[in-house]
Protein backbone atom coordinates (compact mmCIF):
# COMPACT_ATOMS: atom_id res chain seq x y z
CA UNK A 1 0.00 0.00 0.00
CA UNK A 2 2.45 2.47 0.68
CA UNK A 3 4.67 1.83 -2.19
CA UNK A 4 1.27 1.61 -4.63
CA UNK A 5 0.75 5.82 -2.92
CA UNK A 6 4.12 6.73 -3.41
CA UNK A 7 4.03 5.83 -7.20
CA UNK A 8 0.70 7.87 -7.22
CA UNK A 9 2.10 10.84 -5.85
CA UNK A 10 5.40 10.84 -6.98
CA UNK A 11 3.49 10.54 -10.67
CA UNK A 12 0.54 13.39 -9.80
CA UNK A 13 1.98 15.86 -7.50
CA UNK A 14 6.31 15.65 -9.08
CA UNK A 15 5.28 17.87 -12.03
CA UNK A 16 7.78 16.55 -14.23
CA UNK A 17 7.51 14.94 -17.45
CA UNK A 18 8.81 12.01 -17.87
CA UNK A 19 8.49 9.43 -20.73
CA UNK A 20 6.77 6.13 -20.23
CA UNK A 21 6.37 3.60 -22.81
CA UNK A 22 3.43 3.17 -25.08
CA UNK A 23 2.54 -0.50 -24.38
CA UNK A 24 3.85 -2.21 -21.61
CA UNK A 25 1.85 -5.14 -21.06
CA UNK A 26 4.98 -7.71 -20.45
CA UNK A 27 6.30 -7.09 -16.63
CA UNK A 28 9.92 -8.69 -18.37
CA UNK A 29 9.99 -5.39 -20.38
CA UNK A 30 10.69 -3.18 -17.38
CA UNK A 31 14.41 -2.75 -16.22
CA UNK A 32 15.28 -4.53 -13.22
CA UNK A 33 15.53 -1.30 -11.28
CA UNK A 34 11.82 -0.70 -12.38
CA UNK A 35 10.93 -4.16 -11.13
CA UNK A 36 12.41 -3.98 -7.87
CA UNK A 37 10.56 -0.92 -7.35
CA UNK A 38 7.45 -1.91 -8.53
CA UNK A 39 7.77 -5.55 -7.00
CA UNK A 40 4.22 -5.58 -5.39
CA UNK A 41 2.56 -5.40 -8.51
CA UNK A 42 4.16 -8.19 -10.25
CA UNK A 43 1.79 -10.78 -9.46
CA UNK A 44 -1.28 -8.71 -11.08
CA UNK A 45 1.00 -6.68 -13.50
CA UNK A 46 -0.70 -8.54 -16.69
CA UNK A 47 -4.07 -7.81 -15.34
CA UNK A 48 -3.70 -3.55 -14.88
CA UNK A 49 -4.69 -1.29 -17.44
CA UNK A 50 -1.64 -0.02 -20.07
CA UNK A 51 -2.97 3.31 -18.40
CA UNK A 52 -2.16 2.22 -14.98
CA UNK A 53 0.86 0.49 -16.36
CA UNK A 54 2.31 3.84 -17.48
CA UNK A 55 1.15 5.85 -14.63
CA UNK A 56 3.31 2.74 -12.45
CA UNK A 57 6.17 3.53 -14.72
CA UNK A 58 6.60 7.09 -14.53
CA UNK A 59 6.21 7.34 -10.95
CA UNK A 60 8.84 3.94 -10.55
CA UNK A 61 10.76 6.05 -12.84
CA UNK A 62 10.66 9.37 -10.53
CA UNK A 63 11.35 7.51 -7.73
CA UNK A 64 14.27 5.65 -9.19
CA UNK A 65 16.16 9.19 -10.45
CA UNK A 66 15.38 10.96 -6.66
CA UNK A 67 18.42 11.62 -4.13
CA UNK A 68 18.03 9.91 -0.84
CA UNK A 69 16.75 13.09 1.19
CA UNK A 70 13.94 13.52 -1.48
CA UNK A 71 12.57 9.67 -1.12
CA UNK A 72 12.70 10.24 2.54
CA UNK A 73 10.83 13.53 2.24
CA UNK A 74 8.56 11.35 -0.29
CA UNK A 75 7.76 8.64 2.36
CA UNK A 76 7.12 11.78 5.18
CA UNK A 77 4.62 13.40 3.00
CA UNK A 78 3.16 10.19 2.28
CA UNK A 79 2.79 9.37 5.51
CA UNK A 80 0.74 12.42 6.26
CA UNK A 81 -1.31 12.12 3.69
CA UNK A 82 -2.68 8.20 4.87
CA UNK A 83 -3.91 10.59 8.07
CA UNK A 84 -5.62 13.06 6.04
CA UNK A 85 -9.41 11.61 6.00
CA UNK A 86 -10.72 10.79 2.65
CA UNK A 87 -12.78 14.41 2.54
CA UNK A 88 -9.23 15.96 3.19
CA UNK A 89 -7.07 13.55 0.55
CA UNK A 90 -10.69 14.72 -2.08
CA UNK A 91 -10.10 18.51 -1.33
CA UNK A 92 -6.22 18.46 -1.64
CA UNK A 93 -6.91 16.64 -4.94
CA UNK A 94 -9.34 18.94 -6.11
CA UNK A 95 -6.63 21.73 -5.58
CA UNK A 96 -4.12 20.22 -7.13
CA UNK A 97 -6.60 19.98 -10.28
CA UNK A 98 -7.51 23.91 -9.95
CA UNK A 99 -3.85 24.11 -9.86
CA UNK A 100 -2.21 22.69 -12.63
CA UNK A 101 -5.28 24.11 -14.79
CA UNK A 102 -3.23 27.54 -13.93
CA UNK A 103 -0.80 28.98 -16.87
CA UNK A 104 2.89 27.80 -16.02
CA UNK A 105 3.50 31.55 -15.23
CA UNK A 106 0.88 31.66 -12.49
CA UNK A 107 2.14 28.55 -11.15
CA UNK A 108 5.32 29.62 -11.27
CA UNK A 109 4.66 33.06 -9.25
CA UNK A 110 2.10 30.80 -6.57
CA UNK A 111 5.38 28.46 -5.96
CA UNK A 112 7.94 31.31 -5.58
CA UNK A 113 5.26 33.47 -3.14
CA UNK A 114 4.61 29.77 -1.11
CA UNK A 115 8.93 29.74 -0.76
CA UNK A 116 9.22 33.11 0.32
CA UNK A 117 6.56 31.85 2.91
CA UNK A 118 7.97 28.48 3.52
CA UNK A 119 11.61 30.68 4.04
CA UNK A 120 10.05 33.32 6.27
CA UNK A 121 10.80 33.05 10.50
CA UNK A 122 7.76 31.90 12.31
CA UNK A 123 7.49 35.18 13.79
CA UNK A 124 7.17 36.61 10.29
CA UNK A 125 4.59 33.93 9.86
CA UNK A 126 2.37 35.12 12.95
CA UNK A 127 2.23 38.86 11.93
CA UNK A 128 1.04 38.15 8.26
CA UNK A 129 -1.26 35.92 9.60
CA UNK A 130 -2.48 38.20 11.89
CA UNK A 131 -2.91 41.13 9.91
CA UNK A 132 -4.79 39.08 7.10
CA UNK A 133 -7.12 37.98 10.08
CA UNK A 134 -7.49 41.73 11.53
CA UNK A 135 -8.51 42.76 7.93
CA UNK A 136 -11.90 43.92 7.38
CA UNK A 137 -13.83 41.44 5.48
CA UNK A 138 -14.32 44.10 2.66
CA UNK A 139 -10.78 44.86 3.16
CA UNK A 140 -9.89 41.43 2.35
CA UNK A 141 -12.49 41.31 -0.69
CA UNK A 142 -11.04 44.51 -2.06
CA UNK A 143 -6.99 43.11 -1.96
CA UNK A 144 -8.50 39.35 -3.68
CA UNK A 145 -10.32 41.98 -6.74
CA UNK A 146 -7.08 43.93 -6.59
CA UNK A 147 -4.91 40.63 -7.04
CA UNK A 148 -7.28 39.48 -9.35
CA UNK A 149 -6.92 42.04 -11.33
CA UNK A 150 -3.05 42.71 -11.79
CA UNK A 151 -3.35 38.58 -13.31
CA UNK A 152 -5.47 39.54 -15.96
CA UNK A 153 -3.75 42.44 -16.79
CA UNK A 154 -0.06 40.51 -17.01
CA UNK A 155 -2.38 38.13 -19.22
Amino acid sequence: MLKQFIFYFTFVFSCQSLGAQAEVNNWQSLSNPQQQVLASFEKNWSQLPTGQQQKLIKGANNWLDMTVDQRQKTSANYKKWQKLSPEKQQQLKAKYRDFKKLSPETQKRMRTTFNQYKSMSPEKKKQLKNKWKNLSPEKKRSLKRKMKLKRKAKH
